[in-house]
């Protein structure tokens, strides 16, 4: 409590002055929000992967296939709830086996590309599936999808296998 109008600590009024503006106690929940970001991004740099934008890049690539797999179960009419918390379990467990697969490459020279081939997977799972959800609810040509999805797909390299065992 400063009982002084009268600027006499470096232009502060009280000391008081000084910590709400140094700390932001009038700003807490800004405070908390930069402060669980910077801690998140710290956290990924070290005990993640080596490169926080790549993990950014992963995340933002699920959040998108989530929230159009959500559009696309309204639009067929087919959502369900009980359904809808699958996909932040698939960001902890994703993010859980590439921090595995970052630890081990650290300390055993066998498994160096392994963190690379691991989120590289991921990248190609979830950026097919957004694919696959965008031209179903028809905001990419379909020409494009079938493309797409016929070169770069499993389910082609998967017939491409199953067509050279059988030869």
């Amino acid at each position: 409590m400063c009982y002084t109008e009268q600027k006499t600590f470096f232009g502060f009024t009280c000391l008081n002055d000084f910590f709400s503006s140094l700390l932001g106690y009038k700003t807490p929940l800004l405070n908390i929000t930069f402060g669980f970001i910077f801690s998140l991004t710290s956290f990924i740099a070290n005990w993640v992967y080596d490169e926080p934008y790549a993990i950014y890049t992963l995340w933002v690539l699920m959040f998108c296939d989530w929230g159009t797999g959500i559009i696309k179960s309204f639009k067929n009419k087919n959502f369900t709830s009980s359904r809808l918390f699958r996909m932040p379990l698939y960001f902890v467990a994703t993010t859980f086996l590439i921090a595995m697969s970052f630890h081990i490459a650290k300390y055993q020279i066998l498994f160096h590309i392994v963190p690379s081939f691991i989120l590289g997977g991921f990248y190609s799972v979830y950026f097919v599936s957004l694919i696959e959800n965008l031209g179903e609810l028809e905001l990419l040509p379909k020409r494009m999808v079938s493309a797409l999805k016929s070169r770069f797909g499993f389910k082609r390299i998967i017939e491409k296998f199953d067509n050279q065992e059988s030869q």
